[in-house]
């Protein structure tokens, strides 16, 4: 069941304002989002809405040309990508990007190595991640382009998590893979939250599990947030039934 998100705590990751564009092409109009630490928040929205383009400009890719981008209180809208990745925050970005020569063990040491950690911390990271993704485990040795989609999705996060996040940014996980496998996706996302109080932001092409997923959602439309509430509550609403849930997946 969705928990109830804890509307007094400060955010963990608040948006002000953004707009980026890539040229003259305008693909934020002024973004406000903000993410309590602990919630799951779902951003859906048509293709070509601007929801990918923010995960990344989170990372300073698109570059923000106006707006402020915040995590625990600091400033981090001009911060090199590797900086933003010290602090904790990982992605497993749209199509995977894993490296497809590298075994799966190697994949997930480049998670690790994104951040500072101990010996002990990074193999409290793998044991996670295994725990999660058992079949990863059986893959170690195996290079990562030699896996199904779903594999290379689990991979995908495992080496996400390897950094040990406070923040995961999750860009349409679900996108391609069978059923089977995207219930044990998003099942593996909701231990992380309740098990380990994991934040996570995530953009889904799949919106009834997305919101079902969430504690709270978006909605993007053209660059601009259009409608926010909590997860259950939009999958209610009769517009985003008609929108992207009865008329079909939109992304």
């Amino acid at each position: 069941m969705t928990m109830t998100s804890n509307a007094v705590a400060p955010p963990l990751l608040a948006i002000e304002g953004l707009r980026a564009a890539y040229g003259k092409i305008e693909a934020l109009k002024g973004v406000d989002l903000d993410i309590a630490a602990g919630e799951i928040v779902a951003l859906i929205g048509a293709n070509g809405a601007g929801k990918s383009t923010l995960m990344m400009s989170i990372f300073g890719k698109p570059p923000a040309r106006a707006g402020r981008i915040l995590f625990d209180g600091r400033d981090i809208t001009a911060l090199p990508a590797h900086r933003i990745a010290r602090l904790r925050i990982a992605q497993s970005p749209e199509g995977r990007r894993i490296f497809p020569r590298m075994s799966v063990a190697e994949n997930l040491q480049m998670g690790a190595d994104a951040t500072p950690g101990t010996t002990a911390e990074r193999a409290a990271s793998l044991e996670r991640v295994l725990t999660l993704f058992p079949r990863l485990g059986e893959r170690m040795t195996q290079r990562g382009g030699t896996l199904s989609g779903g594999e290379q999705q689990m991979l995908a996060i495992g080496r996400a998590l390897m950094s040990r996040p406070r923040l995961l940014l999750l860009d349409e996980p679900s996108l391609g893979l069978a059923p089977l496998i995207t219930r044990q996706i998003f099942n593996a996302i909701r231990t992380l939250n309740q098990e380990d109080r994991l934040t996570v932001l995530i953009v889904e092409q799949n919106a009834n599990h997305a919101l079902r997923l969430a504690h709270r959602g978006y909605v993007m439309v053209n660059g601009l947030i259009t409608m926010s509430g909590g997860g259950l509550e939009l999958l209610q609403r009769p517009e985003i039934r008609a929108a992207y849930l009865e008329g079909g997946r939109h992304g």
